[in-house]
């Protein structure tokens, strides 16, 4: 039944040019792929557009779109064409919205926007407003922008980020566009009007589900806990549990059991129905755990994505705890790169937790002691010749201003008294690799 596949991938400690941390790379080992452009058990709705055809499951785009839900319902045995629309754009969507989870950016974010707002997808709009906040445009493009798509937190944040002496294009056509209330807005606070009050992101809460509806119809509960109701279609594009689910249960007949503990539950169905709760710090322990429970590939590609980010603010040996406690093994060694001094490792093993780690965890801490101590001067560079990181058994140091080289791993330790920079070949201040 399932279309969403799990490509499996090697381990890679390549990271680029070393500038401070190492450089972050997603994890190659969990890899979600869909094929829009064939049907399989579950993608039969063929969408037309500029007389070509993606295959989606009605079940999932209703659960993103009461318009294209609509549509379904409207024309039950009939392909959708999507009218004034260009192919590129609905896919870009599509692998928004589906488990791939394709991130949005500065090019995506005016393609997916139009889209949103037209097939009313709450979730992506939410989705395009945050990344439009965290993200530096020009003042009047991004106020246009917000009005433009009714996104009200993007345009109070921008007018409190005004000053009665800001400088503000009148005469522009970004201006001219906006509507009377937005100009009304901006000449007030031109003005000295008070800041409006900032809208904070909206809470996230399960109501939806607590009764049943046309679109989630499945009633659904953990071990213990209250009762869900939910869309099992779009559940088993998310987990390989629910999928399992789907092909053995006659859906409606009795409640589905979920082998994860209520809170676990919730994280999960708030994790992936829209607007998607976003991951951080204080909640991607749950909703680790419910991923791994579920068996949720793309889910638990999320979690790793934070896990494995050098901006996370998360100690090494808590990512190494949530890693070895969801089997992500393949995983330990690129977590474990963000060690780069052989105490800071030996501090881990003195933890209190230490014990709770799987033979296979401590086995990596081990191994990555070992690269340490045997070359304790040498930090984290890339190769200009193997083209990786951490792959060198000798490295050849290079004096910028005498031009002469040496193996001696020593002269790293020693730079800020000695002066002595490490070079790549025709670089200053960089390496060379030998690979052995």
């Amino acid at each position: 039944m399932g279309g969403y596949e799990t490509v499996p991938g090697q381990p890679s400690s390549s990271a680029g040019p070393h500038a401070g941390p190492i450089p972050y790379q997603p994890p190659a080992q969990i890899e979600i792929s869909v094929d829009f452009t064939r049907p399989d058990g579950q993608r039969t709705r063929p969408l037309l557009v500029e007389n070509r055809r993606l295959y989606v499951d009605e079940h999932y785009i209703s659960v993103w779109s009461p318009v294209l839900r609509a549509w379904c319902v409207e024309c039950p045995d009939r392909e959708l064409i999507l009218a004034n629309v260009q192919y590129e754009h609905v896919l870009e969507m599509l692998e928004c919205i589906h488990p791939t989870y394709k991130a949005v950016d500065d090019q995506s974010v005016h393609i997916l926007l139009p889209l949103a707002y037209d097939y009313q997808m709450e979730g992506l709009l939410h989705r395009c407003e945050c990344f439009l906040i965290s993200h530096n445009l020009p003042f009047l493009e991004k106020v246009w922008i917000a009005d433009r798509y009714k996104l009200n937190r993007l345009l109070v944040l921008c007018l409190r980020e005004m000053r009665p002496n800001s400088k503000v294009d009148l005469n522009g056509s970004r201006y001219y566009a906006l509507s009377d209330r937005v100009k009304v807005l901006l000449l007030e606070r031109l003005h000295g009007a008070a800041a409006p009050e900032e809208i904070l992101e909206p809470p996230l809460d399960l109501e939806p589900y607590q009764r049943v509806s046309d679109v989630n119809f499945a009633a659904v509960r953990a071990k213990t806990g209250r009762l869900y109701y939910v869309n099992p279609y779009y559940m088993a594009a998310w987990s390989n549990v629910f999928e399992e689910k789907l092909c053995s249960a006659s859906l409606g007949s009795e409640e589905m059991f979920c082998p994860c503990t209520h809170e676990e539950l919730k994280a999960f169905l708030m994790a992936i129905h829209p607007p998607q709760l976003r991951i951080n710090e204080t909640n991607i322990g749950p909703i680790l755990m419910s991923a791994c429970k579920m068996e949720s590939p793309a889910l638990l590609r999320k979690c790793a994505n934070l896990l494995l980010s050098p901006h996370t603010q998360l100690s090494v040996f808590v990512r190494l705890s949530l890693l070895d406690r969801c089997f992500l093994h393949e995983m330990l060694p690129q977590c474990l790169q963000m060690v780069l001094r052989p105490e800071n490792l030996i501090q881990m093993t003195q933890q209190t937790t230490y014990d709770c780690l799987s033979t296979r965890a401590k086995a990596a801490m081990m191994d990555r002691l070992g690269v340490l101590l045997e070359n304790p001067g040498l930090q984290t560079h890339y190769c200009a010749r193997c083209k990786a990181t951490h792959t060198c058994g000798e490295v050849t140091w290079m004096c910028p201003q005498c031009k002469t080289y040496s193996t001696d791993s020593s002269l790293l330790r020693s730079t800020v008294t000695n002066n002595v920079a490490t070079a790549t070949t025709g670089t200053s201040n960089q390496i060379i690799g030998m690979s052995r």
